[in-house]
């Protein structure tokens, strides 16, 4: 036990513990320790003193101890609330000329543009690798007599370099590659037309009455003839062998539009065809991304305030304009006009939202076509030292496990910016049925496109299997609206109004992207620049 004597020393030393940390924490916060100490006196009387100073030392040695640090001020986490007499949502190239034909008539509006992506371009982006290959998003061509196209890009800026007309096909499996030329646009290949064995003599005869029907017939009168699916069209109209059709045609046709011929409209096959027959396609020097490039640098000069990485989680309607919330920083932007520029099934999201379209999130979408793009980089010389598409024809093996490869071409080719100086590089596509077949897959995949390739290019198999590189994999789940059937087609020329979506919209509220004009590029641009005039009319 310990004596009268020992507890007197500890009470002593106690006290003098508690007295050094309240001279600490006088010094380091007196206001504090003023209150503590007041707090503590009103206890005293109904206390021993003993307890009055354990009290005191647990009070100075938790006001002496580091504190958490401190929340941020309530002013930070507050929605930031923007003015703006236009919002754009989405920065594709629909969305892109929009909002640049907007602020180009309105200069004195503030126009905000919002993108999702750290990227803008939508679905027409390229990616550079470290080592300076370019990589489109997917295999597009910029067919340059695209009507739209012409008034709102700089051609020269963009260095294009064409494609021969025609192509090469794959008719079986051990034969060599075979040309299908234009004899109207490469008139000293016309008898490699005639004798190429993709279809009969009749075939061809039949084929220059088609081209010539494309070259004299105005892109608005063909979207006036009577629509069918393009399968009748070719058989029925013009009167094509199966032959010709699945040979040429079909890989054609389907590498462009991502959906059976059975799918596809006559009307859209028309457009399409005269373009090729009075245009060349062909590719930019910085790839396809170029082009939204241009665009976006055309926005920002006219003073449209272009945001990516700003996803857009809710629209509300109120009575002086719009509400727009983005996901990241939790920006509410307060907008008297907005455009929805996003592809059909985003849009359809975001719209049903508003009083007054909610019964938009019940109607059915608008369907969306599908398809792969795999990259190989090498070595060497290409192949095939012309510019020129290469499909497979093989019929019957085409579009199997076995021959999962659609069509390919060699962009180092076509226009040398897509690979270093020395490198070449193959573009290869897969459509979805293929897509599906090797989901999970995709080493799998890619050992079939590369047997493939092998048979294409048997003097130089060893080095596909075993060289070449894969320098990247797009699968583009929203590649292109649907065209035929289905509620909301993307076959109208000119463009449906940008007042309207599946009904009218209220006023301010502008709508526009290749769903809502065709499923083409110049779809896209003719949309959106519909949509921007509309919207300049409202600042």
């Amino acid at each position: 036990m310990m004596s009268l004597l020992q507890r007197s020393v500890l009470v002593g030393i106690v006290l003098q513990v508690c007295f050094v940390a309240q001279a600490i924490a006088f010094t380091a916060g007196w206001h504090t320790q003023q209150h503590a100490a007041l707090a503590l006196r009103r206890e005293r009387s109904s206390t021993t003193e003993l307890a009055f100073f354990r009290k005191l030392f647990r009070s100075n040695k938790k006001q002496s101890a580091p504190s958490a640090p401190e929340p941020a001020p309530t002013r930070s986490k507050r929605i930031s609330v923007e003015p703006a007499d236009l919002c754009v949502i989405g920065g594709g190239v629909s969305g892109l000329v929009a909002a640049a034909e907007a602020a180009k008539k309105s200069p004195k509006a503030k126009i905000i543009l919002l993108e999702a992506e750290e990227m803008l371009g939508g679905r027409v982006q390229s990616d550079k690798t470290p080592d300076g290959f370019i990589l489109d998003r997917g295999f597009a061509v910029f067919i340059e007599d695209y009507p739209v196209a012409r008034t709102v890009l700089d051609y020269e800026q963009l260095k294009l370099k064409p494609f021969l007309p025609g192509a090469l096909v794959k008719i079986t499996e051990t034969s060599s590659l075979v040309r299908v030329a234009d004899p109207l646009r490469q008139p000293e290949e016309l008898l490699t037309a005639l004798f190429a064995p993709v279809g009969t003599f009749v075939d061809k005869m039949r084929l220059l009455l088609l081209i010539q029907h494309a070259l004299s017939t105005p892109v608005e009168n063909l979207f006036t003839e009577n629509e069918t699916d393009t399968e009748t069209e070719l058989k029925e109209r013009w009167g094509l062998s199966d032959t010709f059709i699945d040979r040429f045609f079909r890989p054609f046709l389907e590498g462009i539009y991502l959906a059976p011929l059975n799918e596809q409209s006559s009307r859209m096959f028309n457009f399409i065809f005269k373009m090729f027959s009075t245009g060349a396609a062909t590719l930019p020097a910085g790839g396809m991304g170029a082009i939204a490039e241009q665009l976006a640098s055309k926005a920002k000069e006219a003073g449209v305030d272009l945001r990516t990485n700003s996803p857009v989680a809710n629209v509300r309607k109120e009575e002086d304009g719009y509400v727009i919330t983005t996901e990241i920083g939790k920006t509410t932007i307060r907008a008297k006009n907005v455009v929805v520029a996003t592809d059909g099934a985003a849009a359809q999201k975001l719209l049903s939202q508003i009083n007054g379209l909610e019964e938009l999130a019940g109607k059915p979408e608008q369907p969306q076509r599908q398809v792969m793009c795999m990259y190989y980089a090498f070595d060497a010389p290409a192949p095939v030292e012309e510019p020129i598409l290469i499909l497979n024809g093989v019929i019957g093996k085409r579009g199997t496990p076995e021959c999962p490869v659609n069509n390919a071409c060699f962009p180092s080719v076509i226009n040398e910016g897509y690979a270093p100086e020395g490198k070449g590089l193959c573009s290869v596509t897969i459509l979805k049925d293929m897509m599906d077949a090797y989901e999970g897959k995709e080493g799998d995949l890619d050992k079939a496109v590369r047997e493939q390739l092998g048979t294409w290019f048997p003097e130089i198999k060893n080095d596909i299997l075993s060289k070449w590189e894969l320098k990247g994999t797009y699968k583009i789940k929203n590649a292109q609206p649907a065209q035929l059937g289905g509620p909301f087609p993307a076959s109208i020329n000119g463009g449906r109004s940008p007042t309207t979506y599946r009904g009218v919209l209220p006023q301010g509220l502008l709508v526009c992207g290749d769903h809502m004009a065709t499923a083409t590029l110049n779809g896209a641009l003719e949309s959106g620049l519909r949509a921007g005039e509309a919207a300049a009319k409202l600042l």
